[in-house]
């Protein structure tokens, strides 16, 4: 055989040869673990590895301990985030960072995963003064020069049931306004601070005009068949009580004389029945006057002769145009008459009707309801500066003695702040005795009374016995915010979605509590509720207008009284809202850090047992973190309130996207950070579904607009069109999810 040229090695190494072992029979995974295991037991698999499989590692769910959530809570997902500001790399991604912390056993069994709340958080970009406040002279107290009511040329026996009231002198509005009400026959436009005492200034003047009826001494004497006088119209149920119980009170003294109060949430036929035996004076909201205008026959306006639009903004910024239209039309059909049909003469009456319109701005709209209503109107402000109508209005203003304050707290740590604010407010023995705390929307408000409120239902309820029924669900005893100086605080919640009699003993109940209470309201107490002995309001969600704003911390501060205002903003385009609160008075600066180390410096009692304990040897920065775990922790053992949280989420959302386009600059919810805002519901992680879809339209129009550039199509700069109109679909979607105006409670 020729030699082909190649060489064939068959050298064998010096080494023992290994057999090739072939595994057979079981699962894949077992042969794959028995061959690991033979080539590290023969060293060939270099230093042994956690897992056996070199294929990259799957997510793998974070073990919690039985306290924890149910594995539902903790799927995998992308996290929705709207900002693509400057937020750390691992932020964005929606991871948190987290430490662990031994349970209350020990032993690595009981470890639990906790939320760094100091970490991540956006940094305050604006530096304020630390200024301290020196509280002005009041701006809304009665005036120390006039001697009383009776200067005023008001009836006796008036100005000693105001007396009995403990009112004695009248403030600047009043003593504008009752005079020219008590003289004139022409409409007038009444602006004044809240708080001044508007109520009485054009109650007063009516009141005294119709005794004089009776005055004359011709034998005959009005009565409750003589015909409706004034017609007074209120915003909101609420308002409307208020105004009706302040006038049943000044007609203690003339049992003669009859008001009634028609609003919607009651009763229609009781009504009915009411107008049809008679009444001098009817308080009424818009929608309810509209309806017993078309199917009340007996209700008849020839003797009316004051028509009072109280709240003239807030009456047209709820979209009551139409019904107010509907009831001034229907008194301009009507002829005035001069005699009643029991045969009283009516000539000390105004020879017109005439109409007053209360109002604390001067927008747009209400110059519209002005000139659908008014006549040769005069122009009644309480401010020397401001006489005439034609002049561009002053920049309404909040009472000069109240102390407003804002805090700059991160999304992540605005639950446990406000806690720790309560904690301190209350922790001062009779200093604070009521509280409201504005919050934007129904479910927030829900979530937040029964986080708050204490579980036991074995504590005796703090209402009488009359309301207890209906109250059952929105009065109850409040957890985390007692102390020592005050054991026992009451919480209370209302808003729009309530019924009428609901709200109404809710009011009732948080007006006469003796005890330190707290009412967790929305918008629909703001405007011209009177509750005496509010000390402060609490601001934890801004207010969708200025005004409301304006409105809302004149809950405190009335008739000459301090109090004091706290408004929650978040770091970043929030903080240049303090240029508009600048307008009105100016606010000073509080920090979150010190709201925390007061509320936390005393013992906090949770009332419901998780693993989460604070001990005496944590810091501030511990104990606000073990906080924030025990309420996550209380939410996932809790699915009641898990749900109540994450709607609660939903509905915050959508109602961020409702601030008024002025002030959207400062409210630009594509900055806002889903994942911290979470947190502030006491939730792990925000929940599906809420801003995908802004999220999705904001890439999607980045990229059209950069399309555009580069085909040389003319675009707006950093695609501002796109994420405006990315905006307007959330804001959309928000209105349509949205069952009427219950959503925002707006009355």
């Amino acid at each position: 055989m020729a030699d082909d040229g190649m060489e064939l090695n068959f050298e064998i190494g010096s080494g023992p040869i290994k057999p090739q072992v072939k595994f057979k029979g079981g699962s894949w995974r077992e042969r794959k673990r028995a061959e690991r295991g033979v080539k590290i037991a023969s060293g060939e698999d270099g230093p042994r590895r956690r897992d056996y499989d070199d294929s990259p590692r799957t997510f793998k769910k974070r073990r919690f301990d039985d306290s924890d959530a149910s594995p539902a809570e903790f799927r995998p997902r992308p996290r929705s985030h709207f900002s693509s500001g400057d937020h750390d790399s691992e932020d964005r991604s929606g991871s948190q960072p987290r430490r662990e912390q031994g349970g209350p056993l020990g032993g690595k069994g009981n470890r639990q995963v906790i939320s760094s709340l100091f970490s991540f958080n956006p940094t305050q970009k604006t530096t304020f003064e630390d200024t301290e406040w020196a509280a002005p002279k009041a701006t809304n107290a009665p005036l120390a020069d006039v001697a009383n009511f009776g200067s005023l040329t008001l009836s006796s026996r008036l100005v000693d049931e105001l007396t009995k009231l403990n009112l004695e002198r009248p403030t600047a509005i009043q003593q504008k306004v009752i005079p020219h009400l008590l003289q004139s026959s022409t409409d007038a436009f009444v602006q004044a601070q809240t708080g001044s005492g508007k109520t009485f200034a054009y109650l007063l003047p009516i009141l005294h005009r119709v005794l004089q009826l009776s005055a004359k001494g011709d034998g005959k004497q009005i009565h409750r068949d003589c015909g409706v006088f004034a017609i007074i119209v209120s915003p909101t149920r609420e308002l409307a009580k208020q105004t009706h119980t302040v006038l049943e009170q000044l007609l203690r003294p003339f049992p003669w004389l009859v008001s009634t109060a028609i609003t919607g949430g009651e009763s229609k036929r009781a009504e009915k029945s009411r107008i049809r035996k008679g009444v001098n004076f009817l308080v009424a909201t818009p929608g309810r006057l509209a309806d017993h205008i078309e199917n009340t026959q007996a209700l008849s306006f020839g003797t009316v002769r004051w028509l009072v639009l109280d709240e003239g903004d807030r009456l047209m910024d709820l979209g009551f145009e139409d019904d107010l239209k509907k009831a001034i039309n229907a008194l301009k059909r009507v002829n005035v008459l001069n005699r009643t049909t029991s045969g009283v003469s009516l000539e000390t009456l105004p020879e017109r009707r005439v109409t007053v319109l209360c109002s604390a701005t001067m927008k747009m709209n209400v110059q519209k309801l002005g000139e659908m209503s008014l006549a040769d109107a005069t122009f009644l402000a309480a401010d020397k500066e401001t006489e005439k109508i034609e002049e561009e209005p002053a920049t309404h203003k909040a009472p000069a003695q109240l102390h407003q304050s804002h805090v700059i707290v991160p999304a992540k740590l605005r639950l446990v702040t406000l806690i720790c604010l309560l904690k301190s407010i209350f922790s001062r023995r009779g200093q604070t005795m009521k509280v409201i705390i504005f919050i934007s929307c129904a479910d927030s408000v829900d979530f937040h009374f029964e986080l708050l409120r204490n579980p036991d239902t074995s504590e005796p309820s703090p209402v009488p016995e009359k309301d207890r029924e209906l109250v059952s669900k929105t009065v109850a005893k409040a957890a985390y915010m007692t102390s020592q100086a005050s054991p026992d605080v009451v919480l209370h919640r209302m808003h729009g979605s309530l019924s009428q009699p609901i709200r109404t003993a809710t009011l009732r109940s948080f007006t006469a509590c003796k005890s330190p209470s707290v009412l967790i309201t929305t918008d629909v107490s703001s405007r011209g509720l009177d509750i005496p002995s509010v000390d402060m309001v609490i601001e934890y969600d801004p207010a969708f207008a200025f005004d409301d704003h304006i409105h809302r911390v004149g809950r405190t501060a009335r008739a000459g009284r301090s109090g004091e205002a706290v408004l929650f903003l978040l770091p970043g385009s929030e903080e240049g809202y303090i240029e508009l609160l600048k307008a009105s008075t100016q606010p000073t600066a509080q920090s979150y850090e010190e709201i925390l180390k007061k509320g936390l410096m005393s013992k906090l009692e949770f009332p419901v047992e998780t693993n989460a304990k604070i001990t005496d040897d944590q810091n501030y920065h511990d104990k606000a973190e073990t906080m924030q775990l025990h309420l996550e922790q209380r939410l996932l053992q809790d699915h009641i309130r898990l749900d109540l949280a994450r709607n609660g989420f939903k509905s915050h959302i959508r109602a961020y996207a409702t601030h008024t386009r002025e002030e959207r600059v400062h409210f630009d919810i594509t900055q806002l950070h889903l994942g911290h805002i979470a947190k502030s519901f006491a939730l792990r992680e925000p929940p599906r579904g809420v801003g995908s879809g802004i999220d999705r339209k904001t890439k999607k129009g980045k990229k059209t607009s950069q399309s555009k550039t580069s085909s040389g199509a003319k675009d707006e700069p950093e695609a501002t069109v796109d994420i405006r109109e990315g905006r307007d679909i959330l804001k959309k979607k928000g209105k349509m999810l949205m069952t009427g105006a219950d959503e925002f409670n707006i009355g």
